[in-house]
């Protein structure tokens, strides 16, 4: 008995590990203090995650200065494990234009949803040297 009840506080252990694990993983994929250092005529992404299968999805909240950072695409990469539902990530590639600052402000919603708040906002600052 007292082996069973072992083993199953074990697994719950390994579990918040597991979870604790992916949670750091998620937010290391966003730079250090949300600040992003780019080259003029540099192309850089921001890989944030998503999950579509809930129907979310990134978009920009507002457009950037497009004097000084320009949005060239964005893809979703589905998990690799193949699990329904599980999330995955977007990422976003944008090219530094010309020397400067600007903010990218992201939006996590629902496309035919209006009129309600975003379930997640992010906001990144560009420097371009």
């Amino acid at each position: 008995m007292a082996k069973q009840h072992t083993t199953k506080v074990l697994m719950v252990l390994i579990a918040m590990l597991v979870a604790l694990g992916t949670m750091l993983l998620a937010c290391s994929s966003a730079p250090a203090g949300n600040e992003i250092q780019a080259k003029a005529g540099q192309e850089f992404t921001i890989t944030i995650e998503s999950n579509a299968t809930t129907g979310y999805q990134w978009q920009l909240a507002q457009t950037p200065n497009e004097s000084i950072v320009k949005f060239v695409k964005s893809d979703y990469k589905a998990p690799q494990n193949g699990r329904i539902g599980q999330g995955g990530e977007e990422v976003w590639t944008f090219k530094a234009v010309v020397k400067g600052t600007a903010q990218i402000s992201m939006k996590y919603v629902r496309s035919w949803e209006k009129d309600v708040a975003p379930a997640k906002t992010q906001t990144y600052t560009v420097v371009v040297k």
